[in-house]
Formats: C-alpha cells, structure tokens, sequence
C-alpha cells in the first residue's frame, strides 16, 4: 500500500514538473514573439518618421526649385523691359503696352507663388499625415508635462488629445497662411505667441497653463539649440567648447524672449513681416551681449551666422524624440520676401 502511494505521488509530481516546464517553454515563446514584434513595430515607427522627413525636404526643395523659376522669369522680364526701351518712342502706345505687360507678369508670379505654396505644403493637407505628425510632436516633447498635471486621467486625455488637434490644425493652416489666405486675427490666434496655451485655457487652470508656456518654450529652445548650433559651427571654427555654449545660452534667451514674440512665427499683431524684423533687432541684442565676451574671429564668426539668417525665416523648426532615443529635427524655412503680410 505504501509502494503504492509513493508511486501514485511520483507520478503526480511528474507530472507537475512537466507541466510546469511546457508552460514555461511556452512562456519563453511568446516572450521571444512580443520581442519580435516589439522589434518590428519600432523600425516601422523608425521608417515612418524618415519617410516623413524626406517628404518634407523634398517638398521644401520643389517649392525652392519653384522660386527660382520664379526669379528667373522676373530676370527675364527685366531683360525685355531694358530691350524695349529702344522702341519707346517710335511706338505712342508703349507705357500703357508696358503696364499691362507688368500687370501680367504680376498676376502670372502670384498664381506661380500660389501653386508652389500649395505643391510645397500639400502634404500637410492631408488629414492623416498631419495627424500622426501632431500627435508625434506631443508624445516626443509634452508627456513629462501631461503626467505631471494634478488631473484626473480623463481628463489629461483631453488636453492631450485638445493639443494633439491644436498642432493638427497648424500644420493644415501652413498652405492657407503662405498663400495670404488668413485674416491677422487667425495667424495670431494659430502662429503668434503662446497659442497653443491661449487655447487650453478652458482645460488648464493658470498655474497650468503657465506652466505650459515655461514647458512649450523649454522645448522650442532645445529644438532650435540643435538646428542653430550647426548653423553656428558651419559658419567658421573660432567658436567651440565652453563659448558656443555660452553663445547658444545668450542665443536662445534673446529668440524666445517676450521681444522677439516667444520666438512665434507671427507677431501678436498677427505678421509675420513683424516678427522676422524682431527676429533680426533680437540677434543685434545678442551681438551687443556678446561682444565684450568674444574675440574679433568669434565676433565674425558670429557675423557670419546672422548673415546666413538673413532674408528667411523658419516656418517649422521642431525637434522630438522618435521613442528610441534619437532626436528628430524638422526644419523648413522660406524666404522673407515671400512672406504673406
């Protein structure tokens, strides 16, 4: 009886041991499996943001391609208006030949400016793209504020969700507001300063919203720390080390201060003319704090990092994390000449 009830456990106990190693082989499995896919969904993430990247320098350059095309007819006009004047006075009705020509040429270079805002931003249209792009900038740059926030979590959800479609609208609104399409009013309350919070305010309390203010301009500086630091250092090799810190330091305080619009596309009177010629007033502030600091070479250094500034201004610089770690940087800038109001 004894044998037998040693047999009868032996049995059981193998029988246990067997079934606990098949479920822990079969654990082992599926956690291989979830590595796999986890794998596989990062580097379709991964492809999905160089995808987008190179859409959007390859749209930027179409729409450069554009002006020069466009530059190139206004030579060409120059050319013909210098060749005509030889036939002004044996034809009566050359001034008002001429002014209807230049009334053409014109309207021509408006509908070709028109067509090239439109080729260059036409991605942004699109509902999906400027979605994941939205969602993208909040999830890369915004998640340390949102679970920070004393809310419940529906109700994080809905300013997550509140600055998510915010930033959406944005990037659909880039087209309308190249073309001229936009009223003052509605360039100031989407690209002037602060308007990302302005339009929170219901969700937030001010103590939230200023805080997000303090975050979102914490964010855009770092973005424009990466894209200007090689802007800087490309432009000579007297400024390294501990004075281009220095220098992006005094940089970066003067393009986000309250006189340069928080570093807003648009003034708060809703131009952008406004705040590009801030922008140009901000890097003589930062010159004139610098210059007690730098030598000549880093001055000229300097100098030559303004110069290469000048005549545009960015219509996105933005930067986010694409969830491995990586910084992702965004820049698109257009020319100061075609800058709608």
């Amino acid at each position: 009886m004894t044998n037998y009830i040693l047999i009868t456990v032996s049995l059981i106990i193998v029988g246990l041991s067997y079934s606990t190693f098949t479920l822990l082989s079969a654990n082992s499995r599926l956690e291989e499996q979830l590595e796999v896919n986890i794998n596989y969904q990062r580097q379709l993430q991964e492809q999905t943001v160089t995808n987008t990247n190179q859409r959007l320098e390859f749209e930027s350059r179409l729409a450069e391609l554009e002006e020069e095309l466009l530059e190139a007819s206004y030579q060409l006009t120059s050319l013909k208006d210098t060749l005509a004047q030889a036939e002004r006075r044996e034809n009566p009705e050359y001034e008002a030949l001429l002014e209807r020509a230049r009334r053409e040429v014109a309207t021509t270079a408006r509908q070709r400016t028109g067509r090239a805002n439109n080729r260059a931003f036409s991605m942004f249209s699109d509902p999906a793209t400027s979605r994941k792009l939205a969602e993208d900038r909040i999830t890369g740059n915004f998640v340390d504020y949102l679970e920070g926030l004393d809310l419940s979590s529906s109700e994080i959800d809905n300013v997550y969700q509140a600055m998510a479609s915010f930033n959406e609208g944005r990037y659909q609104m880039l087209g309308e507001l190249m073309d001229g399409n936009l009223t003052a009013d509605q360039v100031a309350s989407v690209f002037g300063p602060n308007a990302m919070v302005e339009s929170l305010l219901d969700l937030l309390s001010p103590e939230q919203a200023a805080e997000l203010s303090d975050y979102q301009i914490g964010v855009n500086q770092e973005a424009a720390r990466a894209v200007y630091s090689q802007f800087l250092t490309s432009s000579g090799s007297a400024i390294y080390g501990e004075p281009l810190d220095m220098v992006m330091d005094v940089l970066l305080d003067e393009l986000f201060s309250e006189q340069n619009n928080y570093g807003a596309l648009a003034a708060a009177n809703g131009s952008m003319t406004t705040a590009y010629n801030d922008k140009l007033e901000t890097f003589v502030r930062v010159r004139d704090r610098l210059e007690t600091d730098l030598n000549s070479d880093q001055l000229a250094q300097f100098d030559s990092f303004v110069q290469s500034q000048e005549g545009s201004t960015d219509l996105i610089l933005e930067a986010s994390d694409d969830g491995s770690g990586n910084l992702q940087l965004r820049n698109i800038k257009v020319s100061a000449e075609n800058l709608p109001n």
